[in-house]
């Protein structure tokens, strides 16, 4: 079982609140994960137990990034303090790097989600791992202009379309060091329903679990129109966020493996 561990302790009671949402912490706790050999997180898939408290909350997003509501997703974690990490598609952050070095500039972390988001399952093994290294690959070349610390942001992270997993991909992906990133529970929001019910069905599915990564997505509209009053409901519940970043040798491990997806623009600084 691959070891992870708390980066940040939980902030003492008097610590610095979030100057636009008292509940909040200034800072956002981070929570380690190590990738070396292909770890696999998240119990709605896998068996590997996430080094959470009780009702702590890794907030990720899918499938951006998206001009339209990616920014406002962005505005609203900003104003409730949080940090996220973002499994982004190649062939939206290759037609919009702005907003791939934007998410990174403001703190959250970056995996990928594949080239063109298909069911992975479906595909022979050789265009699956295309679709897999092109991902990388257009995340990377995003952030090839920014400053040292956004390039830092682009984790060895992996997440499939649909959590459609395949044993030989997750092999795969684990002899270069790449985590396969599940969840815990979701909200449905990639269904067509109101955001009402986006944010009823996301904390039924929280308050039963009580702890874990929860999966959203940032290409739709009605995940921000019920996003802030979602945090503030979960607050009011007395959970709080933490953001999973990847081990700090972790990126350099997956720079240097063998047939490498990332290709060591951070290692190298």
């Amino acid at each position: 079982m691959p070891l992870l561990a708390h980066a940040d302790k939980a902030a003492p009671a008097n610590a610095q609140a979030c100057p636009t949402d008292p509940r909040a912490p200034l800072h956002t706790p981070t929570v380690e994960l190590q990738t070396r050999g292909g770890a696999t997180y998240g119990s709605m898939q896998y068996r590997t137990v996430m080094p959470l408290g009780p009702k702590e909350i890794a907030l990720t997003f899918d499938d951006g990034p998206n001009p339209e509501t990616t920014p406002r997703i962005l505005d609203i974690l900003d104003r409730h303090c949080i940090k996220a990490t973002f499994f982004m598609v190649g062939i939206y952050a290759h037609a919009r790097p702005d907003l791939v070095r934007e998410v990174a500039a403001r703190g959250h972390y970056i995996g990928t989600h594949t080239w063109t988001h298909q069911n992975l399952r479906r595909l022979p093994l050789a265009d699956a791992k295309t679709e897999i290294t092109k991902g990388f690959t257009a995340a990377e070349e995003a952030l090839a202009s920014a400053p040292p610390e956004s390039r830092a942001k682009l984790a060895p992270f992996f997440r499939f379309p649909g959590l459609n997993d395949k044993k030989a991909l997750i092999s795969w992906l684990g002899e270069r060091d790449i985590a396969t990133v599940s969840c815990d529970f979701g909200a449905d929001d990639w269904l067509r329903i109101s955001a009402a019910e986006v944010e009823r069905r996301g904390l039924k599915s929280i308050d039963e679990i009580g702890r874990g990564i929860l999966i959203l997505h940032d290409t739709r509209g009605h995940t921000a129109e019920m996003l802030s009053d979602f945090i503030v409901t979960l607050e009011k519940r007395g959970y709080r966020f933490v953001q999973i970043v990847p081990d700090r040798k972790t990126r350099e491990l997956a720079e240097a493996a063998p047939g490498s997806l990332l290709r060591g623009t951070v290692a190298s600084q």
